[in-house]
């Protein structure tokens, strides 16, 4: 008699699990194959065309690669590997630029990757642009050196805030500033001084100085990538933020936006608080682009000499050739409502230093 041997239940249930499993790892596995193309003999490479701000050797991950590449040039790196990548330049004098994001390369494929100096810290990046200067005769205090003109600036970095005592005491080491606070913006600053921090500032920092100095002779390069002084014509564009107004705010400014002596508000509106001295840098709504203190707190003090605009279209305006003052913009603490409009002009002597009288740093930038 024949017997039929059944299989237990649990050898049962294993055959019927390892039916399942089987066709799955053979799909896994294909599916590692594809992803990594070593398996299948492809190899896992691609191209890099890289675009760089600045001279120097590339770095890939770290790694120098044995290339150069120019400012403003554009290289291909081939056979790198696939993946997340980053980017470097190092430039001559030992600085790292690395890319403003890593960049996935694929087998096969080029990626294209721009390196670019970061933007620098509590630094707005300015886009170029174009814009009219000055103010219309329908302007409320409106001054006959106003003229509307249209300029065109190019693209640079701006300080966020007015410089503080904390940054020019720990540049310069001293602190002329007659109301005395860490945050508080330094002012009893000659225009003389404030070109000189920012020589010794690009200096600490391994950046090329901005300025040549000889005595009273002050000249600028405006390719090096230290810190500055903005032009008058960048720090009107920058102040304005986009806006047409006779203030960033709008048609008025209070006291609750900006510091300035309230007892005297614009074109009759109501009256606000006279704080008697400078307030911590940031205290007020940044402009429309991120910029705070544009408006009151301290004069801040401009690349220009002072001169007459003139009517014609400009391009990167540097202010006049020669002069016996320099410019100041933005009103301060002490001023009346009506000398915080963005397009008064102020100016002094470039050797005065007053208590409302301050700056805030720029440095040139590239739009890639």
């Amino acid at each position: 008699m024949n017997i039929r041997h059944q299989k237990p239940l649990w050898l049962w249930l294993l055959m019927l699990i390892g039916s399942v499993l089987t066709p799955l790892a053979a799909q896994n596995a294909d599916r590692a194959q594809q992803s990594n193309p070593a398996v299948t003999g492809i190899p896992a490479l691609g191209s890099l065309i890289i675009t760089s701000e600045r001279a120097g050797m590339i770095m890939i991950d770290g790694v120098e690669t044995g290339d150069s590449i120019k400012a403003m040039g554009t290289i291909t790196i081939p056979n790198v590997r696939s993946g997340v990548t980053e980017v470097a330049v190092r430039e001559p004098n030992g600085y790292i630029t690395r890319a403003s994001q890593t960049v996935l390369v694929r087998a096969g494929e080029r990626v294209r990757v721009v390196v670019k100096r970061p933007i620098p810290e509590d630094f707005a990046q300015i886009e170029g642009g174009t814009f009219t200067m000055g103010s219309p005769n329908s302007e409320f205090n409106r001054e006959n050196d106003e003229m509307l003109h249209q300029v065109t600036v190019g693209s640079f970095y701006m300080g966020k805030y007015e410089v503080t005592q904390r940054e020019y005491d720990a540049v310069m080491g001293g602190n002329p500033s007659r109301f005395k606070g860490a945050y508080l913006p330094v002012e009893q600053v000659s225009w003389f001084d404030a070109v000189a921090y920012c020589n010794a500032r690009s200096q600490k920092e391994g950046l090329t100085p901005a300025y040549t100095i000889h005595g009273e002779e002050v000249l600028w390069n405006p390719s090096a990538d230290g810190y500055r002084l903005p032009t008058e014509a960048e720090w009107e564009y920058a102040a304005r933020g986009g806006t047409r107004t006779p203030f960033s705010t709008g048609d008025n400014i209070t006291t609750s936006q900006a510091n300035y002596n309230g007892n005297y508000p614009y074109n009759e509106h109501t009256l606000g608080i006279y704080r008697r001295k400078t307030t911590p840098v940031g205290s007020f709504t940044p402009n429309p682009w991120g910029l705070y203190d544009m408006h009151g707190n301290v004069n801040e003090w401009c690349w220009d000499w002072y001169g007459p605009y003139g009517t014609e279209n400009q391009d990167n305006p540097v202010g006049a050739a020669a002069g016996s003052f320099r410019v100041n913009r933005g009103g301060s603490w002490s001023s009346y409502a009506k000398y915080l409009r963005s397009a008064i002009r102020n100016y002094n002597m470039p050797s005065y230093r007053y208590g409302n009288r301050g700056f805030r740093l720029a440095r040139s930038g590239v739009a890639l």
